[in-house]
């Protein structure tokens, strides 16, 4: 692939670990394997239902089956030389809390596709702790609107800074699997292809920064789809963030 700003070849000895892989997750899955990452962990512990075929990637012939599986045999279809691993987990507990840890460990970077907002400090907590990049994207109720965090353990504000309302206690709870889960795997809100679409290339586009060193990181953008307007917000990492406020800065 000829590319002017970095070597596409060098993502064949990349690992990458995607949590949740509904309208976010699924397409940054595709995107990657499509770019040629070495090695692909998929989790999401939720299977297909109908009410998530608005959603990119999946069809009709896979409602009832576990969305890794549906997701590990496109995937593999679409690039078959990248190491796809699915997991049919829920992160927060048992085998899939301690496989979840393990990925961790084992990725180069962590996407976050998630739509609760304790898994999401569960998440960042643990990616903190190991020392590993996430890339956080989320999406808003109403379906037009999205975000992309960029977690650089050390580096820039973890998901947990400058949010003063959860408390000095967000440490503890963030790290309690049992405290993480706050839904079911059932289809809660609006989720437009166009703004998934949007929201996960944009994930993608600072993986492939993140992992390749090229371009300036964006710690935080802001898609505004009614406006058609994306923001982009560099802001301090917070001294006293409970969960990443004792890390020494990265060079």
């Amino acid at each position: 692939m000829q590319f002017p700003f970095a070597d596409f070849s060098e993502l064949k000895e990349k690992k990458i670990l995607i949590v949740g892989v509904g309208g976010l997750g699924a397409v940054s899955a595709e995107i990657l394997t499509r770019c040629g990452v070495g090695r692909i962990v998929i989790m999401d512990y939720d299977t297909l239902e109908e009410g998530n075929l608005n959603r990119l990637i999946y069809n009709t012939s896979q409602v009832g089956k576990k969305k890794v599986d549906a997701l590990e045999v496109h995937l593999k279809k679409a690039n078959p030389d990248v190491r796809v691993v699915g997991h049919p987990f829920d992160i927060t507990d048992g085998k899939g809390y301690d496989l979840f840890v393990e990925e961790v460990g084992k990725s180069d970077v962590v996407l976050g596709c998630v739509d609760t907002f304790h898994v999401r400090l569960f998440m960042n907590s643990q990616c903190v702790k190991a020392g590993k990049p996430l890339i956080d994207g989320g999406a808003s109720t109403d379906g037009v609107n999205g975000s992309v965090h960029v977690v650089i353990p050390g580096k820039t504000p973890c998901f947990r800074c400058n949010r003063p309302a959860l408390g000095e206690t967000a440490r503890e709870e963030a790290q309690k699997p049992e405290r993480a889960r706050e839904a079911t795997g059932v289809c809660h809100f609006t989720s437009l292809p166009t703004t998934m679409g949007i929201v996960s290339s944009l994930q993608c586009q600072e993986t492939l920064k993140l992992l390749l060193s090229f371009g300036h990181i964006a710690s935080y953008l802001m898609y505004h789809g009614l406006e058609g307007v994306l923001e982009r917000y560099d802001w301090e990492r917070d001294p006293d963030c409970p969960v990443c406020g004792d890390i020494v800065h990265e060079k």
